[in-house]
């Protein structure tokens, strides 16, 4: 397995990980009643960011843990050389996320537009947000894995 597909597959886990504990938060919130009133934008805001703290350290557990886990298993150094090849698939890969999140904020003014809570935009946002980062990751290792 490649650098570039160690690091794919290492995004997408942690993008999946990160999300499911968003939507156990936002489950949690939405039971408790916490998402109805006032405050509710502010309420939600605060746990959003306490999972963007979250999130960095998932990300550096997962990555360091899959590091070890390649080297214990395949006996490899990490090679952390770059190619045109690995530029062009993160540029294919990067490109389809932007626009997943370009379309989908367009999307979300729409619907301000129509008559939407800010509350339900800020969960389209976050939901474009983490819908584009893991079709990146999806993308980046499918590319890598095709021979792109």
């Amino acid at each position: 397995m490649s650098r570039g597909e160690r690091e794919a597959l290492t995004g997408l886990i942690t993008s999946l990980i990160v999300l499911a504990l968003f939507l156990w938060h936002l489950t949690d919130l939405a039971a408790n009643g916490a998402l109805v009133g006032p405050d509710a934008l502010q309420i939600w805001a605060r746990r959003v960011l306490v999972l963007v703290a979250w999130s960095i350290g998932i990300a550096i557990v997962v990555s360091v843990a899959f590091a070890i886990l390649h080297a214990v298993v395949t006996g490899e150094r990490g090679d952390d050389r770059r190619d045109e090849r690995d530029r062009d698939i993160d540029r294919r890969a990067l490109t389809f996320a932007w626009y997943l999140l370009s379309f989908g904020l367009l999307g979300v003014i729409i619907d301000l537009a129509l008559g939407a809570t800010a509350l339900r935009a800020m969960n389209l946002i976050l939901a474009l947000c983490a819908g584009s980062e893991i079709l990146k990751d999806a993308l980046r290792f499918w590319l890598y894995r095709r021979g792109a």
